[in-house]
């Protein structure tokens, strides 16, 4: 019978975790009664805000980063109580990187791979939420009510028939997207500013110990805040694109309306 043999962690500092790339493992030592050899465990694919938040380390480029978006129903919106009763019945639910459910306003977006308005893109929960609140009657919630149930009973997955409100449906993505970045590029320039450098060296000069300790605190930031950017970038991208194709094909009709 083979000897019974444990598992011990072995020590990993985040500067060392960071240098695992874009598939981080953890080392342990399996000791045995007479050999004891490294074997590997891998952390997950996980983005860098779960990197940090349960093992205290981020990845320079995170392939797995993620950002969660919150969109709402106005609280004016006449068309309100209709419009969260069809969400409530016929909107999946959306999960984390951990597998639990998110709120339904919530959606998480993965960078986008494809920069053109073809393709994946971005996730049609999210489409459709927009394309919901862009609807300004009942007749069409009810129209996309009768779309789901003669499909897969999911809600507004296709472009809506009117090219200008899938256009507007998108555009007001790409808006609340925009925002988000510079909200993002902000903190970033704040992180990276001499002025931020100064004020927190004037902290740090009684104390070289905490030196080591900043910097890679303020580079796990920067590796979160970027990774997060870069997500959002590929989808404005993508949502300009979008936007693009919708307003060339609506030209198109135009022109050819004209000439009938």
């Amino acid at each position: 019978m083979a000897p019974m043999k444990k598992l011990k962690p072995a020590s990993m500092d985040p500067i060392t975790a960071r240098e695992a790339g874009n598939n981080p493992r953890k080392s342990m030592m399996m000791i045995g009664e007479t050999t004891s050899r490294e074997v590997l465990i891998n952390y997950g694919k996980f983005p860098n805000a779960m990197l940090l938040l349960d093992f205290g380390f981020t990845l320079p480029y995170n392939i797995h980063d993620q950002v969660q978006i919150q969109l709402s129903i106005p609280h004016d919106d006449n068309l309100r109580e209709m419009k969260l009763e069809l969400l409530q019945h016929l909107t999946p639910k959306i999960k984390d990187a951990v597998g639990f459910n998110c709120p339904d306003d919530t959606f998480i977006i993965k960078e986008v791979r494809s920069p053109r308005g073809k393709g994946k893109g971005l996730p049609q929960a999210l489409r459709a939420f927009a394309r919901l609140l862009c609807c300004n009657s009942s007749q069409e919630l009810s129209d996309l009510a009768l779309e789901a149930a003669q499909i897969d009973g999911r809600l507004a997955r296709r472009p809506l028939k009117g090219s200008r409100t899938e256009f507007k449906a998108h555009k007001m993505l790409s808006s609340h997207i925009t925002q988000l970045m510079q909200k993002y590029d902000t903190a970033i320039k704040l992180f990276t500013s001499s002025f931020w450098t100064c004020i927190c060296s004037l902290f740090l000069f009684n104390s070289p110990s905490m030196s080591n300790t900043f910097t890679l605190r303020r580079q796990m930031a920067h590796d979160l805040l970027t990774g997060e950017l870069r997500v959002l970038k590929s989808a404005s991208m993508w949502l300009n694109n979008y936007c693009a194709a919708l307003k060339s094909t609506s030209n198109c009709w135009s022109q050819l309306k004209n000439r009938i």
